[in-house]
């Protein structure tokens, strides 16, 4: 016997919207903890280069955005699992919790230091033309991985006890 289930798109996109725009809120409190990245004034240079052109507004601006676009790309990815996947031992929700988390993080791993290393600079936002070195590469790099968990830490957490309160609501 084949169980299908019906994706709703519709579904999706309202999930994906919706932890968008909690974690694009969520993204200025983790604006505290990365902070120490602005020691650095390859960091300070990128802010300056991206519309307005000043490091400080454009950190209060722009840090929220990688929090939304993992929380859309989280979202989705809840909302197609829970959608897609049959019920099994562990409860649906944190199963496709861990789903959206383990697809956000892996796609924004590559997202964003290529969106920061390689095209905004063949956009005409070179921020690092002075120092193109390793070191540079490691500081996105290492500024995408702190960012990040302080998004996926939170998330796994709900999913821990969001799966605890499905299993226990099933019986």
């Amino acid at each position: 016997m084949s169980t299908t289930m019906a994706v709703e798109p519709l579904s999706i996109l309202h999930t994906g919207v919706f932890l968008a725009v909690v974690y694009g809120l969520y993204g200025w409190l983790v604006a505290v903890p990365w902070a120490p990245f602005l020691l650095a004034g390859r960091v300070r240079r990128l802010f300056d280069s991206i519309p307005p052109s000043e490091w400080r507004v454009n950190y209060a601006l722009w840090l929220p955005v990688p929090g939304a676009v993992w929380g859309f790309l989280c979202g989705c990815v809840v909302s197609l699992s829970l959608d897609v996947r049959p019920t099994g031992k562990a409860s649906p929700l944190y199963v496709s919790g861990v789903d959206g988390i383990a697809a956000a993080t892996a796609v924004s791993l590559l997202l964003w230091p290529t969106l920061l290393l390689y095209v905004l600079p063949n956009r005409g936002f070179d921020w690092y033309a002075e120092d193109r070195v390793p070191t540079t590469v490691l500081l996105v790099v290492a500024a995408a991985v702190w960012y990040l968990l302080w998004l996926v830490v939170p998330t796994y957490v709900l999913a821990v006890f969001a799966g605890f309160g499905d299993s226990f609501s099933a019986t």
